[in-house]
């Protein structure tokens, strides 16, 4: 993959020319392991194959810009997420800008579900009929296990249809039933849901955002 002419990465202006970028990056970088460091300690992850576009953002914003090293858990909804890729310092914003203005489009949104650590991408809400990524901020599943009873229940809440193996998923690992199809998600947990629950206990002010600062770094793992 070649730098542009500068000796810099590009500066994206469009969601097309990022996933152009990303899908060629993508297959020059095949990584799918990293981890996130915490003072609370170590969190592994892998990330989805079925999601091309998300996970080369990922290793690409980790490899090329350490765009996260520095970033936050700035978000913690207990017993819910804990959100992580921002902070508060202008700094960061210069950042963002460099690497560029972009949304991802949404992968795998009927088929990657919302269990009990799963890794998910933030997204607006606002004029995003598409459900188009964030792609600096995601988050990490936490939820709960229901009965069938109670699915049945969410589904009518929600106006949402869960077939079987949601309904297997959430009665017995738990998780959001209510979030999918809604985000991509781009991978799992694979050690340290430990450290996602000691974080998910900090306190936060109304919200969400926590007290105390959890800054974080994001390194590629073998």
């Amino acid at each position: 993959m070649e730098k542009a002419k500068s000796g810099a990465y590009p500066t994206w202006e469009s969601d097309s020319a990022a996933q152009a970028y990303l899908e060629l990056y993508g297959a020059e970088n095949p990584e799918r392991k990293i981890r996130i460091k915490t003072d609370f300690g170590d969190i592994d992850i892998e990330l989805y194959s079925n999601t091309p576009v998300h996970r080369a953002n990922m290793i690409y914003l980790i490899k090329e810009h350490q765009y996260f090293n520095g970033t936050w858990f700035h978000r913690v909804s207990k017993d819910h997420v804990i959100q992580a890729g921002n902070n508060d310092e202008y700094s960061l914003k210069k950042r963002r800008d460099k690497i560029g203005k972009y949304e991802l489009p949404a992968e795998a949104l009927g088929s990657n579900y919302h269990s009990y650590g799963a890794v998910a991408m933030a997204r607006s809400y606002s004029n995003n009929p598409e459900k188009k990524s964030d792609p600096f901020e995601f988050y990490i599943n936490l939820g709960k296990t229901y009965s069938e009873a109670q699915l049945k229940l969410m589904e009518e809440e929600y106006d949402i249809s869960l077939n079987a193996e949601q309904v297997q998923l959430y009665s017995s690992v738990g998780g959001s039933p209510h979030l999918d199809q809604e985000h991509t998600v781009i991978g799992r947990v694979l050690k340290g849901m430990d450290v996602v629950e000691e974080i998910a206990k900090v306190e936060t002010d109304q919200g969400e955002w926590p007290l105390k600062n959890i800054p974080i770094q994001i390194i590629l793992n073998k």
